[in-house]
This record gives structure tokens, C-alpha cells and sequence, in this order.
């Protein structure tokens, strides 16, 4: 009994986290989520800006090789609101920032939320340039 209640629950969870999840797509410098443009990127493969798509830069994400600190880590600066964060154990690609910032509700409708970003800043910044 024990079991098939256990495998239920597990069922459930999945079929929740399944339902939820938002397809993320980059192709030819645009990001799509759920088949909807949403953002623009620009840049090079060690620094990449993100824009909306009317062409204003929402926040851009850097690539630090070989640095004092660690041999790599990412930076990732949100420009309107003035906030950056360091992160070295969790290293964002374009699609896994795109990907963090749609589940914990910080990009929605293309658009940042201002009141959930420090939140996500806070989540994941490892303060790699003050060690």
C-alpha cells in the first residue's frame, strides 16, 4: 500500500512539473518561449546581450575565463534595475538563464519583474569577485 501511494505521489510530481515546464528555444539570435518570440541576443560567445524585441537591452550575461578568482565563472548584469550577480558552481548558458528566469516567474510575458528579480539575484549570486 505504502508503495503504490508512493508512486502516485511521484507520478503527480512529474506530471505537474511536466505540465509547467516552458519550451525554450534560441534560434538565429532569438530566444523563444513556448514558440512565441521573446528576446533578442547580440554579442559574442563570451559576452551576450539580451534584448527585448524592440531592441532595448534588458541584461547581459559574461563569461570570465582564467580570472584571480576561479579558472571560470558567469557574470549576469539587469541593467534598468541596476543589479548583477557572480556565479561559479552554477554556470548559466544563454538557454539555462533564459530557462531560470522563466521558472522562478522573473521573466514573464517576455517582460523582467522588477519585484522578483532581487529574489533571483540573491538565489544565485555566489560573490565570486569579492573572494
Amino acid at each position: 500500500m505504502k508503495k503504490r501511494i508512493l508512486v502516485i505521489i511521484t507520478m503527480s510530481v512529474f506530471f505537474v512539473s511536466f505540465v509547467n515546464a516552458q519550451k525554450i528555444k534560441i534560434k538565429k539570435n532569438t530566444v523563444y518561449v513556448d514558440g512565441k518570440e521573446c528576446l533578442k541576443i547580440s554579442g559574442d560567445s563570451n559576452n551576450v546581450s539580451f534584448s527585448d524585441m524592440s531592441g532595448n537591452e534588458l541584461f547581459f550575461l559574461k563569461f570570465i575565463h582564467n580570472s584571480p578568482y576561479v579558472s571560470l565563472y558567469t557574470k549576469v548584469t539587469f541593467f534598468e534595475e541596476d543589479m548583477s550577480f557572480t556565479s561559479s558552481s552554477y554556470v548559466f548558458t544563454k538557454k539555462l538563464l533564459i530557462k531560470k528566469l522563466v521558472s522562478d516567474g522573473t521573466l514573464k510575458d517576455c517582460k523582467l519583474i522588477s519585484e522578483k528579480l532581487k529574489r533571483f539575484v540573491q538565489k544565485y549570486d555566489e560573490n565570486v569577485e569579492m573572494n
